[in-house]
């Protein structure tokens, strides 16, 4: 088996699948957020995607140093880098050093208000979620998914420059009900890993059942929150008609997984929960942009 580079270890360290995901949020947050009578500041997003991304990424790796003892008696993170021994811990602490140290400088250029939420978001998962909540809590995911939510209020409010406006905090609430069902599929799927390793998530702790109850009921808020995006992002009939065809797949893929969660319906409804975020916010931006060019159009 080939060595993995430094940089794919790096990338492994920094959980860059979970990266990207938080980047395409922090881009359509921006997207959403900036205002259709003024040119879309290509400079600022670059920056405010940088700084997020070190952040995250930092973040990430942070957690990856906390978890250690955990990673290393679960099958399903023991390959990891620092479990693994592919990657010291001194380059570790490196890498979260520079990162962490980076994003908050350029969060903090662009403006306090997003050093605060990107400070808030660091302290939360690295703190209170990874430290106390994820090791004592059946529930921690619900507490634990405001961090994962306000990358796309950061976004938000780097255009908009507002942190409070009505449009950033529907989005992190789309984000926030998206966390439950995306992390408790995967809790079922690997409860034998998480009890190996000491987690107590809500299927270790309360039983399949109960999770994929809680699972429906997430889910079910995530998608009536979906369909209520008009008179917080100003999109109307192209946003309605789409996101109406992704919420009744959802549906179709949880009504399935309810049957048979430990199928292979999970992975579909899985993927399909995934996917139906970045079509909710691909949606909302097309429908916004494309509304206001067709007006001026129109106008002219």
């Amino acid at each position: 088996m080939a060595t993995p580079s430094r940089f794919q270890l790096y990338k492994e360290l920094a959980k860059s699948g979970i990266v990207t995901l938080v980047l395409i949020s922090v881009l359509g947050g921006y997207l959403a957020g900036a205002p259709l009578e003024q040119p879309i500041s290509i400079v600022r997003l670059l920056w405010t995607l940088a700084g997020i991304l070190a952040l995250a990424s930092g973040s990430s790796a942070l957690n990856q140093i906390q978890d250690r003892d955990i990673d290393a008696a679960m099958p399903r993170t023991v390959k990891r880098p620092l479990p693994s021994g592919k990657m010291s811990l001194t380059e570790a602490w490196t890498f979260v050093s520079i990162t962490v140290l980076a994003g908050l400088a350029i969060l903090w250029s662009l403006a306090p208000s997003l050093f605060i939420l990107g400070l808030l978001a660091l302290v939360s998962y690295n703190g209170l979620y990874t430290l106390w909540w994820k090791r004592h809590w059946a529930f921690a995911a619900i507490p634990g998914a405001v961090p994962g939510a306000l990358p796309i209020l950061m976004g938000y409010a780097a255009a908009s420059g507002s942190v409070f406006s009505l449009g950033g905090l529907y989005l992190f609430f789309i984000l926030f009900f998206w966390q439950m069902p995306h992390f408790w599929v995967l809790a079922i799927r690997y409860t034998e890993d998480y009890s190996l390793g000491g987690v107590p998530t809500l299927p270790v702790k309360l039983g399949k059942p109960v999770t994929v109850s809680q699972i429906t009921i997430w889910c079910l808020g995530y998608v009536g929150l979906a369909t209520l995006a008009p008179p917080f992002l100003g999109v109307s009939g192209l946003y309605c008609i789409g996101a109406m065809a992704v919420s009744l797949k959802i549906l179709w893929e949880l009504r399935a997984f309810r049957k048979s969660p430990e199928s292979k319906h999970w992975l579909r409804f899985f993927l399909w929960v995934n996917f139906s975020l970045i079509l909710y916010i691909a949606l909302a931006v097309l429908d916004r942009w494309n509304y206001h060019l067709l007006k001026n159009w129109w106008v002219r």
